[in-house]
């Protein structure tokens, strides 16, 4: 919810009765079913839209003068949600003594590293964020932590990486492979330049239903953004990454309120 509108709402509205109405649309949140992305109606909200863009970098402007409050998805929020599940995996494959290379496909602008930076500053990490022209645009201008880089492509990493003569530790997609139009042929690439642990975190799955293109709706406070969604069942998904030779080592729940059919998971996968 945006910061600024909920301190509004909070004087005006019972929180309990604010809990009940952001509960209650995001179990709707995902509707329709469409046979594939290009099916659903193109007027839907553009990921490098102009409004999208200037949400996620006033976001940031407005945590980063503060100490108790973070960014994510261009919404301020009081509260960090730190997943110490997922922390712990990442910590067992990275090395202190190293440098540490890091992919967050998908990451605006660095939110996972930077609000979780108090864990992850003790390793000597290298984190690269791959997203759209213009995220990578506004994180290079804003963000100026010398090991945090942007690309727009997978590319131009494994480029970067050779020239450096680095080694990519894992791959993180945090809540982004249900945006991705051609994701079976990102990890075709990912598997290509060797990297050997795949970690996805915050990623909304259907629990028995079959996988199905939908919209995802955010609420008013929250930008009323629409967007085109592959939404995976949860196995589906699970066998798509056996099929490009990464297998599950572990998946767990993960931060997320529950929606219709479905709810949010982590998953560790490894490939063999």
């Amino acid at each position: 919810m945006n910061y600024i509108v909920r301190k509004i709402l909070k004087n005006i509205i019972p929180k309990k009765l604010i809990k009940l109405i952001s509960k209650n649309f995001q179990y709707n949140s995902f509707r329709g079913n469409f046979r594939n992305f290009n099916e659903i109606n193109k007027k839907l909200t553009n990921y490098d839209s102009s409004k999208n863009i200037l949400r996620a970098t006033n976001a940031l402007k407005i945590a980063s003068k503060s100490n108790y409050l973070i960014d994510r998805d261009g919404e301020v929020l009081q509260s960090k949600n730190q997943n110490f599940q997922l922390l712990k995996i990442m910590s067992k494959l990275l090395n202190k003594s190293k440098f540490n290379c890091v992919v967050d496909y998908g990451g605006s602008l660095a939110n996972f590293y930077r609000n979780n930076s108090n864990y992850l500053r003790k390793y000597n990490l290298i984190w690269i964020v791959i997203d759209n022209k213009k995220i990578c645009s506004v994180g290079k201008k804003i963000i100026k932590k010398k090991n945090i880089y942007f690309f727009e492509n997978l590319n131009q990493v494994n480029k970067f990486i050779l020239s450096r003569d680095l080694k990519i530790i894992f791959c993180l997609f945090g809540s982004s492979i249900q945006y991705i139009q051609k994701f079976e042929k990102i990890l075709k690439q990912i598997k290509s330049i060797k990297i050997n642990h795949i970690i996805i975190d915050r990623q909304p799955v259907l629990r028995s239903k079959k996988t199905k293109y939908v919209v995802q709706r955010t609420p008013f406070w929250n930008g009323n953004f629409s967007y085109a969604v592959k939404l995976y069942n949860s196995q589906s998904l699970i066998n798509i990454f056996n099929k490009n030779d990464y297998f599950l080592k572990k998946k767990f729940y993960a931060f997320g309120d529950q929606f219709k059919d479905g709810e949010y998971k982590s998953y560790i996968f490894e490939k063999k």
